[in-house]
């Protein structure tokens, strides 16, 4: 949906408060009331942008493993999709930081990612471990650290090579 796509990327180049309703009507070429029409509100907005990504990755990552038969290559792969699609990456690193405030509409939403995310990465990893592609003990909040700061220094400096320190994470684990 054109109102989706042109929310998200507002949200990501103006961050949340900075973007308004009536911007994403003017980008659809809308008026107000017709993007009010699909969503209520702009927090409704918001939930339904974050909520899109989110239904997608934990699927498309299960299968990029089972697919390469390797955890390594399947995150390697999960910042290979990330870094085609800057937008979407910026909007996350964005939010995620406007999110700390206990006041701002996503907060809980990223309190419930971030929560799922280490839990769904801790488990991911105790399977790498146990199928004996991960030789070190590693939690799930250092792999989740390690890829949110790596994301970061990417957006902040475009010739940051991701993929390179990203291998050499990687290697610190997989031996």
């Amino acid at each position: 949906m054109q109102i989706l796509q042109a929310a998200r990327e507002l949200f990501s180049v103006r961050g949340y408060r900075g973007a308004s309703m009536r911007d994403v009507a003017a980008e659809v070429g809308l008026t107000l009331a017709g993007v009010l029409h699909y969503f209520p509100s702009k927090e409704d907005l918001l939930a339904e942008v974050l909520q899109q990504r989110t239904d997608m990755d934990v699927p498309w990552f299960e299968q990029t493993w089972a697919e390469l038969g390797s955890f390594r290559l399947a995150v390697r792969e999960l910042m290979v999709r990330n870094m085609a699609d800057p937008g979407v990456m910026r909007l996350f690193v964005t939010l995620s930081a406007e999110a700390t405030d206990p006041g701002h509409p996503a907060h809980d939403f990223f309190v419930k990612r971030y929560r799922t995310s280490r839990e769904l990465f801790s488990a991911t990893l105790a399977k790498a471990r146990a199928n004996g592609e991960i030789t070190r003990p590693v939690n799930g909040p250092l792999l989740i650290a390690v890829l949110d700061g790596l994301q970061i220094q990417w957006l902040i400096e475009s010739d940051f090579d991701l993929l390179g320190a990203l291998d050499a994470y990687l290697d610190s684990i997989t031996g």
